[in-house]
């Protein structure tokens, strides 16, 4: 199976967050800003159940910025690459 994003070069809110679990983009979930796509997507991962991976990417060249992963006790970070 695979999946595939549609770049937008040309984009408002290139930051979006992507439910790698569930493999969909979160609806609603579009940021100007990389730093508030973050905190978002950190927020989004302290509520969600155990295992779930929340992932912030760039849609204007689909670079993935970083995933969040929710753990038993903690959130988990691991950086996408890029800078």
């Amino acid at each position: 199976m695979s999946i595939e994003i549609v770049t937008q070069p040309n984009s408002v809110r290139p930051f979006r967050l992507w439910d790698a679990t569930a493999k969909v983009q979160m609806r609603w979930r579009y940021y100007a800003d990389k730093t508030r796509a973050h905190n978002a997507a950190l927020i989004e991962a302290r509520w969600a159940a155990i295992g779930v991976s929340v992932e912030v990417f760039d849609v204007r060249n689909g670079k993935l910025l970083g995933q969040y992963t929710r753990r038993a006790t903690t959130v988990t970070f691991m950086n996408g690459g890029a800078k």
